[in-house]
């Protein structure tokens, strides 16, 4: 018997699962004021309980399928450990019923992106791949699907590969690692130390060039991605090469694809292609294959996305960038194309900050930003980081779109990178970024009105 632990988007997967397994289960999540008779009539076969964990319960589980965002330091999560009860989570009874090839992706930043792109480019030669896990569909959901996939391509949060044990992948990567999450891990070692799990029974691991193996790979080949000067790939690492006058993209020596052929150009993305190729290895796509999907990606939602170029003002979502690492990237990557314009930076960020330390933004504010503006929760301690720069301070995001307009000038970008968490005043990223392409499409319909 189980006991699901958490009723949001994984938890409900997970009862679905054990429904057409025909396992049965408890259901618990720790909110007091959830409504689940919704899910009560949907599910009648199990019992639910909200706020209090009851007792009679505890006798008649044996394991615990508990949701992302359910910390297993929490008192009552490690009371029921003591008392012997195993603790899983939907990605280890993925692993546990899954028949074919995995790919998973973890990283700070960048995931979303790799796995799509990853995904798009197995299916364009010809593969049935899933793409989901902690993007999109929830992976249990994959396996109800009726489709017989040839591959899955899950990405994975540090808090799902945390009650994960069993996971096989014919390849994975860690994209990268930032400061992330301090207000649930004990320091950044902790942190990575849940990412580099994805490692643990992998065919391939794919490493950035100066990703330290902390001496944790020893039964598997390693290969590896980068962009420096200085990276000395082997034959079966991916970089960048010039050749005939052009940019490429390489494994080894042998040009893959044209970087100008690329729709999305920067830095990052070039990192998020070559990562994309590599965890591809194993299946022997051809160039031909990741140059169409390369040439044809235009991003994901609320990344670095343009909303509008209103007089000569770019307004673009980056609501994804939930952390340092993420913000940090996007204004580098914005005011690298807007020095070509002779143009900077006005940055919007704020919400609510997880514990992180946010000096590391401070020298790319002075390089590429007129101003600053911070809203939200803990918008002080983003100002509090940035000591010597132009930094305005408001409480909501309206009050930051109105105050970036008045400070714009010809050829400037308005970059909303948050480098917080959202729900302090929004239900999610995807939230956040929807209200201020709303916000920005109002204030540009009220200047054209005028």
């Amino acid at each position: 018997m189980y006991l699901v632990a958490g009723l949001g988007i994984t938890g409900q997967s997970v009862l679905r699962y054990f429904e057409a397994q025909g396992e049965h289960c408890f259901a618990y999540d720790t909110r007091e004021e959830l409504d689940v008779s919704a899910l009560a009539q949907r599910f009648p076969g199990v019992e639910f309980a909200t706020g209090h964990l009851p007792t009679a319960w505890i006798a008649q589980f044996e394991t615990i399928v508990l949701s992302p965002g359910i910390a297993q330091s929490e008192p009552w999560v490690m009371n029921l450990r003591k008392l012997g009860k195993q603790v899983i989570g939907d990605i280890e009874l993925f692993a546990r019923a899954v028949g074919v090839p995995v790919i998973g992706i973890t990283g700070s930043n960048g995931k979303s992106t790799v796995t799509t792109l990853t995904g798009l480019a197995l299916q364009t030669a010809g593969y049935k791949a899933a793409m989901g896990g902690n993007l999109g569909q929830p992976a249990l959901d994959l396996l109800l699907d009726e489709t017989d996939y040839d591959v899955y391509v899950l990405e994975l949060s540090s808090f799902q590969l945390e009650t994960t044990y069993s996971l096989q992948t014919i390849s994975s990567t860690v994209l990268n690692v930032s400061e992330d999450h301090m207000d649930r891990y004990e320091d950044l070692e902790d942190y990575i130390q849940a990412k580099t799990k994805v490692f643990e029974q992998t065919d391939l691991a794919v490493l950035p060039e100066d990703f330290s193996e902390h001496g944790m790979i020893h039964h598997c080949p390693v290969v590896r991605f980068g962009l420096s000067e200085s990276f000395e790939r082997g034959p079966d690492d991916y970089g960048v090469m010039e050749q005939e006058g052009q940019l490429w993209l390489a494994r080894g020596q042998q040009a893959l694809v044209t970087v100008s052929d690329m729709v999305l150009q920067g830095k990052h993305h070039r990192l998020n292609a070559l990562a994309m190729m590599a965890l591809c290895q194993p299946f022997n796509i051809a160039p031909e294959i990741f140059q169409k999907v390369l040439s044809e990606f235009k991003g994901l939602p609320h990344r670095t996305q343009l909303v509008v170029n209103y007089k000569d003002v770019e307004w673009i979502n980056d609501s994804k960038g939930t952390n340092v690492g993420a913000t940090l990237t996007a204004i580098e990557s914005m005011g690298q194309q807007a020095r070509h314009r002779n143009a900077q930076l006005i940055l919007l960020a704020g919400g609510v900050g997880k514990d992180a330390d946010f000096s590391p933004l401070q020298p790319a504010v002075h390089e590429y930003c007129r101003q600053t503006i911070v809203f939200g929760r803990d918008r002080e301690q983003i100002a509090a980081a940035l000591p010597h720069e132009a930094v305005a301070r408001v409480d909501t995001l309206a009050q930051a779109i109105t105050l970036a307009a008045q400070t714009a000038q010809a050829g400037d970008c308005v970059l909303f990178s948050p480098a917080c968490a959202s729900f302090d005043q929004f239900d999610n990223y995807a939230h956040r970024g929807k209200v201020f392409e709303q916000l920005v499409g109002e204030m540009v319909a009220a200047e054209e009105a005028r």
